[in-house]
Protein backbone atom coordinates (compact mmCIF):
# COMPACT_ATOMS: atom_id res chain seq x y z
CA UNK A 1 0.00 0.00 0.00
CA UNK A 2 1.14 3.32 -1.00
CA UNK A 3 0.82 6.56 1.56
CA UNK A 4 1.65 10.04 0.79
CA UNK A 5 0.12 13.22 0.07
CA UNK A 6 -2.41 13.16 -3.44
CA UNK A 7 -4.66 15.73 -2.93
CA UNK A 8 -4.38 19.37 -4.98
CA UNK A 9 -6.97 20.50 -1.90
CA UNK A 10 -6.10 23.54 -0.21
CA UNK A 11 -6.63 21.55 2.84
CA UNK A 12 -5.50 18.74 4.46
CA UNK A 13 -7.53 16.56 6.69
CA UNK A 14 -7.28 14.76 9.73
CA UNK A 15 -9.26 11.93 12.62
CA UNK A 16 -8.54 12.06 15.93
CA UNK A 17 -9.88 8.00 16.07
CA UNK A 18 -10.24 8.88 20.05
CA UNK A 19 -12.69 11.70 19.79
CA UNK A 20 -13.82 10.87 15.83
CA UNK A 21 -13.84 14.24 15.21
CA UNK A 22 -12.46 15.20 11.45
CA UNK A 23 -9.76 18.24 11.90
CA UNK A 24 -9.25 20.22 8.58
CA UNK A 25 -6.47 22.27 8.15
CA UNK A 26 -5.74 25.23 5.89
CA UNK A 27 -2.21 24.36 3.38
CA UNK A 28 -1.07 27.93 3.24
CA UNK A 29 -2.08 28.68 6.84
CA UNK A 30 -1.51 25.34 9.25
CA UNK A 31 -2.82 27.46 12.45
CA UNK A 32 -6.46 27.71 10.89
CA UNK A 33 -7.81 24.05 12.00
CA UNK A 34 -11.37 23.60 12.12
CA UNK A 35 -13.15 20.73 13.66
CA UNK A 36 -16.52 18.69 12.68
CA UNK A 37 -18.44 15.48 13.18
CA UNK A 38 -17.73 14.68 9.01
CA UNK A 39 -15.45 16.07 6.64
CA UNK A 40 -17.32 18.26 4.82
CA UNK A 41 -18.04 19.98 8.36
CA UNK A 42 -14.47 20.18 9.17
CA UNK A 43 -14.11 21.50 5.86
CA UNK A 44 -16.92 24.21 5.52
CA UNK A 45 -16.09 25.50 8.70
CA UNK A 46 -12.20 26.22 7.70
CA UNK A 47 -14.06 27.72 4.35
CA UNK A 48 -15.55 30.10 6.48
CA UNK A 49 -12.22 30.97 8.49
CA UNK A 50 -10.12 30.85 5.57
CA UNK A 51 -12.67 32.76 3.20
CA UNK A 52 -12.78 29.57 0.66
CA UNK A 53 -14.91 28.78 -1.64
CA UNK A 54 -15.89 24.89 -0.81
CA UNK A 55 -14.34 22.66 -2.93
CA UNK A 56 -16.02 19.21 -2.60
CA UNK A 57 -16.90 17.05 -5.46
CA UNK A 58 -20.32 15.43 -3.77
CA UNK A 59 -20.95 19.15 -1.23
CA UNK A 60 -24.00 19.99 -3.49
CA UNK A 61 -25.36 16.63 -4.69
CA UNK A 62 -28.53 15.74 -3.80
CA UNK A 63 -30.13 12.31 -3.51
Amino acid sequence: MKFGNFSNSWYRISLDTDKQIFYATSKQHPEQVASGVTIDEAVRKLALQAHQPVTLNHADQTA
